[in-house]
């Protein structure tokens, strides 16, 4: 098995993220005006899906970062780790203090998003700092953040998967992988003492994107199918949004996103990077931007909130990406070259 050139900047999976950043946006904006249904497709689970998008295009660009580091061992693992809590945690902290200062929580007193209610407990205060939920049974104040303790912990997954795929496994021992993890994750709901391993559920959804980072193939389908791709997945969970769908459509994603031509439509490309590079910045912020427009401005006009929506939505992921989300990446990335520079340079020398 031969593996892809590392990638710099990808067309195809700035739209993917991009799509699926916006179907969260939609999911929330449709819950919260009580859209249910959008033409004859039914917005329930669009956000969920997108969340699924999310972890098989996260799995795939931290397999070539992984790659990019030229690194190996301990230093390979520090170094992905650091860089990994400074992406993730300080937007994350600021949501959290942000509700907590605003008295604002998720999904109380009927609302679908957030409304005022009263101060969370300790442990849901602290499982929210630290993104660990999901082990302690907390609810996230903020919504959106309940995916992020998956993510926290697939990372701790992903060196290895990505140590094992430079060995070159065969391909159906990758299937093989998928399948297993398939299997573990329908049986963790129904085992006693499992409850705390529901990373398992999502583990199939992360797969994909290892998949895709080793599957090397001359790209064969035209790159304008690649939206009509995305779509057509997106429009087939949205009529069965069970896990084993998301799991099947997510492998369909990964076995065939080396097999796509790179978009290369300017205006596509240009919004489609732009989304991607403040996505992180929309998934926090959204819900406090729809929060502040059917709340705090509930008694005005359209004319007025539909702009101060539109522009909140835009103006202050740009702002959280450079005065926060930036910054900090650039903090770990420093962090991580200076923890594992001097082995590489032993390394170096050794070999010289």
């Amino acid at each position: 098995m031969s593996f892809p050139v590392v990638k710099g900047v990808s067309a195809n999976l700035d739209l993917l993220r991009a799509m699926a950043v916006l179907l969260v946006l939609t999911q929330h904006l449709c819950r919260r005006f009580n859209v249910d249904q959008v033409a004859w497709v039914p917005t329930s689970s669009l956000g969920s899906f997108g969340v699924l998008l999310f972890f098989v295009h996260t799995s795939l660009v931290l397999m070539y970062s992984l790659e990019r580091s030229h690194l190996k061992g301990w230093p390979l693992l520090k170094n992905f780790h650091i860089r990994r809590i400074f992406r993730i945690y300080p937007l994350s902290l600021i949501a959290v203090l942000a509700a907590l200062i605003l008295h604002l929580d998720s999904d109380i007193n009927g609302f679908r998003g957030l409304s005022h209610g009263p101060l969370p407990g300790k442990l849901t205060i602290f499982s929210n700092f630290l993104l660990i939920q999901n082990l302690t049974y907390a609810k996230s104040i903020v919504n959106v953040l309940w995916s992020l303790p998956f993510e926290l912990q697939m990372y701790v997954l992903l060196p290895f998967l990505f140590i094992w795929v430079r060995r070159k496994p065969m391909f159906r021992s990758l299937i093989g992988l998928w399948i297993a993890c398939v299997i573990a994750g329908a049986l963790q709901p129904h085992l006693p003492g499992f409850g705390r391993l529901s990373i398992l559920h999502f583990i199939p959804n992360f797969l994909p994107g290892v998949l895709a980072f080793a599957l090397a193939s001359a790209p064969w389908i035209k790159s304008f199918l690649w939206p009509v791709f995305l779509l057509a997945l997106v429009t087939a969970f949205t009529f069965l949004p069970t896990a084993p769908m998301g799991w099947t459509l997510c492998l369909i994603l990964g076995l065939l996103i080396p097999s796509f031509e790179e978009i290369s439509t300017p205006w596509l490309c240009t919004i489609a990077n732009r989304i991607a590079t403040y996505s992180y910045g929309i998934y926090i912020s959204h819900q406090f931007c729809i929060w502040f427009v059917s709340d705090s401005l509930g008694t005005h006009s359209l004319w007025l909130r539909v702009p101060v929506l539109i522009g909140s939505l835009i103006l202050i992921p740009i702002v959280l990406y450079y005065g926060i989300e930036k910054p900090m990446i650039a903090v770990g990335m420093q962090i991580a070259k200076r923890e594992s520079e001097p082995r590489v340079r032993v390394a170096a020398a050794a070999a010289s």
